[in-house]
């Protein structure tokens, strides 16, 4: 008998070694497939970019212009085509260089040539002068034929002292179809080896510390069904398993704080003040703690801003502005699919939400906004004043409270901004550091104004 249960138990660790190992191969693929998807769809983007861009110069360019400014000097026409060119270099992003040339037999010579910023340094690069001659590079050695007989050339992907670079060459033409310049386009490459990095540690963390935590959930509740009749050892698990959920959630919202330096314990701050709401509005301790869970995990999204925009001190364009919302709907797609807590991905799309509908990103009013979000919302907008910033105070605590009240049943849920009322009222919002004081000038808006 003996025998034949440790035979079973043997079978048993067989199963769940098997398990563990098709669980972890799968986590793999999708990392794999995740990273392989993010380099071919962001190469393909910056082509599309730097193709474009090349082309679009070609049209500010007079092709039987070109020779005879190249004869007998600049003109007005060549100062207006200058400034025309220079918009598309301050506009386009990741576009590191642009530049016109006459390809020669003796080197290229340049029509225009435009400064840069290095994208290590963030200091200037001179661009050659008007009629300076460059030679050519050996590594382009082969396509000198092609480029001297005016035809075109695929993009070209290079790693030399000038960076990683994605480079285009597009022909202008005169009026007698004859090729008489190149524009050139480089594209940089440098952020998108950061950006995949980035994703794929952020993903193989999340996946590991669910693979854990899958396998360790399901082998305590594999070893709890064998014990059925020691209740109080299997409650003992349970609470457990539930300390392990959340230190797994809590290691991710540290993630999340070391991503933005800006705002760090912003996370378990937020989670606190929705904890202290959801038990003021009345809520069950089970609801509570799932919701302190929840409102960790509210901004996960940040992890796939880029660091330039999440960390910039000044006000934000509308580029940078839309990136910075779009870490609602990435937070979602991170979450989404974690069946052992299904609302944990609401928070992260839905506490930017108003009940005037006003929010995103989907715009959604009143009851349409999930509970969760409703709560979050409040504590979330109240430590983005009355928290300190590197680059400012904090707010007057009174001031802090005056605008989440002004803000109710517009920006904010009317019934959570008359508990968080209440809990001032306690005494149980204010820091015990803040004996008066702070800041009482309003927050802007991050967003650059039109």
């Amino acid at each position: 008998m003996k025998k034949n249960a440790k035979h079973i138990k043997h079978r048993h660790l067989i199963l769940m070694s098997l398990l563990a190992l098709l669980m972890l191969s799968t986590v793999g693929a999708i990392v794999a497939t995740s990273v392989i998807i993010i380099n071919r769809t962001t190469r393909e983007h910056r082509t599309q970019i730097i193709e474009h861009t090349a082309k679009l110069a070609t049209t500010f360019i007079d092709g039987d212009k070109v020779d005879t400014w190249m004869e007998n000097g600049k003109d007005l026409d060549y100062e207006s085509t200058f400034h025309s060119l220079e918009n598309i270099i301050k506009n386009t992003p990741y576009l590191q260089y642009l530049y016109v040339y006459q390809i020669k037999e003796d080197g290229c010579h340049v029509v225009f040539d435009f400064d840069s910023v290095d994208e290590e340094t963030g200091e200037i690069v001179k661009g050659s002068d008007f009629g300076d001659l460059i030679e050519f590079d050996e590594s382009w050695e082969d396509l000198i034929p092609t480029l001297l007989a005016g035809e075109k050339i695929e993009t070209i992907e290079t790693v030399d002292t000038y960076g990683w670079l994605l480079t285009r060459y597009e022909p202008v033409f005169n009026s007698d179809g004859k090729c008489v310049c190149y524009v050139g386009t480089d594209l940089s490459m440098s952020g998108v080896r950061k950006y995949v990095n980035n994703y794929v540690v952020v993903i193989s963390i999340i996946g590991a510390a669910f693979l854990v935590g899958g396998i360790a959930l399901g082998m305590r509740i594999y070893l709890g069904a064998r014990r059925a009749d020691q209740m109080e050892s299997l409650i003992e698990r349970q609470k457990r398993d539930k300390e392990l959920t959340r230190e797994i959630i809590e290691a991710f919202a540290k993630v999340v704080d070391l991503k933005d330096t800006y705002t760090q314990g912003h996370s378990f701050r937020v989670a606190k003040y929705t904890e202290m709401l959801a038990r003021e509005l009345g809520y069950d301790e089970e609801t509570v703690e799932k919701y302190y869970n929840i409102a960790l995990m509210h901004d996960i999204g940040k992890v796939g801003v880029p660091d330039n925009v999440l960390k910039k001190p000044g006000k934000l364009d509308d580029e940078e502005y839309d990136l910075i919302k779009s870490h609602t709907t990435k937070g979602y797609e991170v979450l989404e699919n974690i069946s052992i807590m299904p609302e944990i991905a609401v928070g992260a799309q839905s506490h930017h939400e108003r009940p005037d509908g006003k929010g995103y990103p989907l715009g959604l009013k009143g009851d349409e906004i999930p509970r969760v979000a409703q709560i979050i919302a409040v504590a979330d907008c109240f430590d983005a004043m009355y928290s300190n910033r590197p680059y400012r105070p904090r707010m007057n605590f009174e001031k802090a409270v005056s605008i989440i009240k002004e803000a109710s049943g517009t920006q904010l849920t009317k019934d959570v901004v008359d508990a968080f009322l209440k809990l001032v009222d306690k005494g149980e919002l204010r820091a015990p550091d803040d004996v008066g004081g702070g800041s009482t000038e309003t927050i802007e808006n991050i967003h650059k104004d039109k």
